[in-house]
């Protein structure tokens, strides 16, 4: 046996490591792709630009925002669940168009639905809107907000940067879910700026807080004690072997 078969043979037959993270770009989600983190699942992906729909047409200074250009992942603790948005390039503007006065702005629609598999005895609990990098100066926003679907009351998350109102900040929002599991959630991104003023974004976060039973771990065929040590007398066999013929 060749010495590159054997470690081949080791590295097949060892424990695996945790799953890590789960990343795609929205345009991918969009075209009917799903995330799955454990139990839990996150698909019917929706994007939307504003100037897609506006009647108007972005001038130099707005930010339009392609789909491709947003990465979403997704991470896991043994009792929470997130998705991250991350825009690439980051979403900067800034002052007022020059010929019509008005502001610049960004604004994009993003939508999907969380689930926890039907077989999973867990359910989620709460949700929290944070770990967001929105900055704004003078009178400029920057908000991101999600509408919650199911939830009686008119629901929503909202974090934002306006230092020009009474509420300059806020840089987490978390509501309770009472054991659902399933909910559609309705999000709107969105920036504007006048004179002097700048605003921005380039990535969120939601994590939703999980109850009951985590599934267990994945089945780990364990490694026999004695299996590393006979493919090593292996590979010196093989040597000896190669040795004696030259």
């Amino acid at each position: 046996m060749r010495p590159f078969l054997a470690a081949t043979a080791v590295t097949a037959l060892l424990p695996f490591s945790a799953t890590v993270a789960s990343a795609v770009t929205l345009d991918q989600l969009v075209a009917g792709s799903t995330l799955t983190q454990g139990d839990v699942t996150f698909s019917g992906f929706a994007f939307q630009d504003f100037f897609e729909t506006s009647p108007f047409s972005p001038v130099s200074g707005d930010r339009v925002v392609d789909a491709s250009e947003v990465d979403i992942s997704t991470s896991a603790t043994a009792s929470t669940v997130s998705l991250t948005a991350t825009i690439d390039p980051a979403i900067s503007i800034a002052g007022a168009d020059a010929a019509s006065g008005f502001g610049h702005l960004y604004e994009f629609f993003l939508d999907f639905t969380v689930s926890v598999s039907a077989s999973s005895a867990r359910t989620l609990e709460s949700v929290t809107l944070g770990g967001g990098d929105l900055f704004a100066t003078n009178e400029g926003v920057s908000e991101v907000i999600f509408d919650i679907v199911g939830i009686g009351g008119g629901v929503d998350l909202e974090i934002f940067e306006a230092p020009g109102f009474t509420a300059a900040s806020a840089t987490s929002d978390t509501e309770t879910l009472s054991s659902q599991t399933s909910l559609d959630f309705l999000g709107q991104i969105e920036g504007d700026t006048r004179d002097g003023d700048t605003a921005g974004i380039s990535t969120f976060t939601i994590t939703f807080d999980l109850g009951g039973m985590a599934p267990p771990p994945p089945h780990v065929i364990p490694v026999p004690a004695g299996l590393p040590l006979l493919l090593t007398g292996l590979v010196g066999l093989g040597l000896a072997r190669r040795a004696r013929r030259g």
